[in-house]
């Protein structure tokens, strides 16, 4: 009987622990695009480690025709967080091929972070997608970017730290 209680009471909690996507918890209304929606309701999932849903809700906002201008920078962003979720296989089947496309499309637009993606992902060794001449090249414009930051916060210079790393490791 004590162990139910146990169950139920970390079930409970575990419940209790993810917030809840709904459009109108995630400070969207009736107002709000479709792609807003998608984007922050994905952002949400991915939040409570619901990567499945995350990849779901990204995909299909890259993939509605229903886009302005005022969404680009949504779309953008999806391109890379679809890209990080694919690289690694959160939620999805993991497919680096890919996610290269989806960070070097967000980069095309101006993405900065999707610069570091790739960086890791052509210069980390133990990755299949290791390309000496492609780190080097992702991995510098990485630097510029992240040292460029006039006041980065405490990841920013964990990105950096680990770019400056990667392009030692690539010397």
């Amino acid at each position: 009987m004590r162990s139910i209680f146990i169950f139920l009471c970390l079930v409970s909690f575990n419940s209790l622990a993810k917030e809840s996507c709904e459009i109108g918890d995630v400070g969207l209304d009736s107002e709000s695009s479709k792609v807003e929606e998608l984007f922050y309701v994905g952002t949400c999932h991915y939040r409570n480690q619901d990567y499945d849903k995350a990849a779901t809700n990204w995909s299909a906002l890259i993939s509605n025709a229903e886009t302005s201008d005022s969404d680009n920078e949504l779309i953008i962003s999806a391109n890379n967080n679809l890209g990080f979720l694919l690289f690694f296989g959160f939620g999805v089947k993991q497919d680096q091929k890919q996610a290269l496309k989806h960070w070097s499309y967000a980069i095309s637009l101006g993405h900065t972070e999707s610069e570091f993606h790739l960086c890791h992902a052509y210069a980390d060794k133990e990755q299949p997608t290791f390309n000496l001449s492609k780190a080097s090249m992702h991995c510098k414009k990485a630097q510029l970017i992240y040292q460029g930051i006039e006041e980065p916060d405490e990841d920013e210079k964990l990105i950096l730290k680990k770019i400056n790393s990667y392009l030692k490791g690539l010397e």
